[in-house]
């Protein structure tokens, strides 16, 4: 039995601070964070095979023609948890920082993960990618201990250990973030609209990016010369939703779906985009649509179902 069968959605809680994984806001970075009942905790599962036996090339009997099981988790913004190749710059800490990454090219070796049971508990495991780095916590007494990394196995301590705890699926799509001004803002621009005139021009001329977008039929399917692109100010997605309405002449409920890489799984946009001003590629599907109504969605606010089997290992 392998920890991740079966399953469509996970947290990762780190066993030295007892915090969890985050797909950080800015759409690159993850995080510690004591949060569990959110979506950049949330991670999608993404099974797959590999060819070759594993690690360590053993003799026994049929291991070199089995397969190696690994796993992909997708972030809240569609992007998967990696860490850079290995001639990338090095962490603040000395290691590698673990990043959410675009998946541009089928085989990703920074993304695919394999793991390994401790003997620590029911779901506790370590996390190796395809150039056998773990993925570990920072130690409690560096001053980026919430920062996230990944290295050799020089050191596989509690800050290697990580709890799959399942989340919960259900089918209906959560109710996208209002879009709101803060209080002080909505005093400033009353009390002298013209300078609230020029701050909103300065605001949406510094918050702009580039939004590639294409509209998808009822089973989801869309063809790559039919995108288009648009200038979109801001990180509201339910305005970005209305946008699109437009300039789709799509005048109903709409899902909107983000596509990290060219080979990365469509991602139900659940939240506000990221602060981060890099492109982003939209799939647009009507609500009412087959390939819709068959998504499924991480419960974050239902409590955990418990830690995947005991001793088990991919």
């Amino acid at each position: 039995m392998e920890v991740f069968e079966g399953v469509d959605f996970v947290r990762l809680r780190s066993l030295e601070h007892g915090t969890y994984l985050h797909a950080a806001e800015d759409g690159r970075s993850v995080h510690l964070d004591a949060l569990g009942a959110s979506h950049h905790a949330a991670w999608a599962v993404q099974r797959k095979q590999g060819g070759g036996g594993g690690r360590g090339g053993g003799s026994g009997s049929g291991s070199s023609s089995r397969s190696t099981s690994r796993v992909l988790l997708r972030g809240v913004y569609g992007r998967y948890l990696g860490a850079p190749d290995p001639s990338g710059p090095l962490h603040p800490c000395r290691r590698r920082a673990a990043t959410q990454r675009d998946r541009d090219e089928r085989e990703v070796k920074a993304i695919m993960w394999r793991a390994v049971a401790t003997g620590s508990g029911a779901g506790v495991v370590l996390l190796h990618d395809a150039h056998g780095r773990f993925l570990r916590a920072n130690w409690r007494r560096l001053p980026c201990r919430s920062g996230v990394a990944v290295g050799d196995d020089s050191c596989l301590g509690p800050t290697t250990k990580w709890a799959v705890e399942v989340i919960p699926p259900k089918h209906g799509q959560p109710e996208l973030p209002l879009a709101r001004d803060s209080e002080w803002v909505k005093f400033f621009d009353g009390a002298c609209p013209p300078l609230a005139r020029l701050r909103r021009w300065v605001w949406a001329a510094s918050q702009q990016r580039e939004i590639q977008w294409v509209l998808a039929d009822g089973v989801g399917n869309f063809r790559e010369e039919d995108w288009a692109s648009s200038q979109y100010s801001g990180r509201s997605a339910i305005l970005l939703r209305s946008k699109l309405a437009h300039l789709t002449l799509q005048f109903c409920r709409l899902t909107l779906f983000i596509r990290a890489g060219r080979h990365g799984q469509l991602t139900p946009l659940v939240t506000d985009l990221p602060r981060s001003r890099e492109r982003l590629d939209i799939v647009v599907i009507r609500a009412d649509a087959i390939a819709a109504d068959q998504l499924i969605f991480p419960d974050v606010d239902t409590e955990t179902e418990g830690p995947v089997k005991e001793g088990v290992c991919l």
